[in-house]
């Protein structure tokens, strides 16, 4: 994955954010098994992926003509970006935010009295 955007941290953090979603309570259980490490896998693997390879085609398609001095070939979804603002927002947020969102889940985790 290229360092470009700093979109291996912001999976990362998701990552760990879906962990920690998923294993709170079996921790505090006691009861994590295999199962709740394949759900996580199961869970990320997709937005992982997706990120990737738009992260890969943005790099190749953009990026790359941009460090080589070259002009890139401009396709009808990047014309289609430009032609209409509110599109444009689309691959920052894609890269910054991801294809599956994740959010802090908080379960009571007070101690028991």
């Amino acid at each position: 994955m290229s360092p470009i955007g700093g979109v291996g941290v912001n999976l990362a953090i998701q990552d760990a954010v879906a962990a920690a979603n998923r294993l709170a309570a079996p921790l505090k259980a006691g009861t994590v098994g295999n199962e709740d490490l394949q759900a996580i896998q199961a869970r990320r693997a997709w937005p992982v992926h997706l990120t990737q390879r738009f992260q890969l085609m943005m790099q190749k398609r953009v990026i790359s003509h941009a460090l080589a001095g070259t002009q890139p070939k401009v396709s009808l979804v990047f014309k289609l970006m430009n032609a209409v603002p509110l599109l444009q927002r689309i691959p920052g947020r894609l890269l910054a935010v991801g294809f599956r969102p994740e959010h802090i889940h908080l379960p009571d985790l007070a101690p028991p009295r």
